[in-house]
């Protein structure tokens, strides 16, 4: 299960550039809208991929080793309502509007999904 490995690495690195992004004066759209996208996109994948491996691993596991997993997909499903909401709330428009309130709200999105990031490496790695 090399692939959370490589989700995560993408990850980190995508939100590194987020966080080079947001310390510009300015909007840059069109790299903004680019790397939005693919970060959408890679944590789908991402959590889709969580989803399948916590159930696999509740099939195999005895019961008593479960609530990790079970904390981990419930945490994964906060974690998607919040990015839904954040994207929903930050749109290129409003991005526009308000530079320096999307840098704020970035930088908390951003430190919310490394902090699920490693809740995810603490969980699962040892099973991969």
């Amino acid at each position: 299960m090399s692939d959370l490995h490589d989700l995560h690495a993408q990850l980190l690195q995508m939100l590194d550039d987020l966080e080079r992004l947001t310390a510009q004066p300015g909007p840059d759209e069109a790299v903004l809208a680019g790397l939005r996208y693919r970060l959408t996109r890679t944590s789908s994948a991402r959590r889709k991929l969580i989803d399948a491996l916590c159930l696999e691993l509740k099939m195999v596991l005895p019961e008593g080793e479960t609530a990790q997993l079970e904390a981990l997909h419930e945490t994964n499903t906060a974690a998607m309502t919040a990015s839904s909401e954040h994207i929903s709330t930050w749109s290129l428009r409003e991005i526009a509007k308000d530079w320096q309130g999307y840098c704020q709200a970035s930088f908390a999105m951003r430190r919310s999904m490394r902090a699920q990031i490693e809740v995810e490496k603490a969980t699962l790695y040892a099973y991969l």
